[in-house]
């Protein structure tokens, strides 16, 4: 039996969402939850407000595109500045930007570098110190080899 190939669903928000990964390729890196009830991806909540702005002002792709990016940072600087502030708001309120983007506060990793590094040269300095201390020649001994 031979049966006709069904049309392929196209949504009009399709080659808004193509365009946006192309512009941020590492968006695609993240999560997307696709349950029943969960909120819309930030991505799509893009492209779906870009259709709206195209839309409503009848503007083309290109100059809805900047207004949705002036709309994003407003969005990331009010979440940056809320952090800041000492009164985070949820991410759950964020429509264009992902959870915790503009969030500037080191994570518990880049910490313990900082921690690290700073350790790591003030152990140099005291070397430093060592060598250039009267009684001690400036130039470094040559490295001990085993027997």
């Amino acid at each position: 039996m031979r049966a006709r190939k069904p049309k392929e669903i196209v949504f009009e928000e399709d080659a808004l969402i193509r365009a946006y990964y192309k512009r941020e390729p590492t968006a695609a890196f993240d999560a997307i939850d696709a349950r029943t009830g969960a909120k819309t991806h930030y991505v799509r909540s893009f492209a779906l407000r870009q259709l709206e702005v195209m839309r409503e002002r009848k503007l083309n792709e290109r100059e809805a595109l900047e207004v949705v990016k002036s709309e994003r940072d407003e969005e990331r600087e009010r979440f940056a500045r809320a952090a800041k502030s000492g009164a985070p708001l949820d991410d759950a309120d964020r429509v264009l930007t992902a959870p915790g983007d503009g969030n500037d506060t080191q994570l518990v990793l880049e910490k313990i570098q900082a921690k690290e590094e700073e350790a790591w040269m003030a152990n140099v300095e005291d070397v430093k110190a060592k060598l250039e201390s009267p009684g001690e020649t400036s130039t470094p001994r040559p490295p001990r080899r085993r027997a």
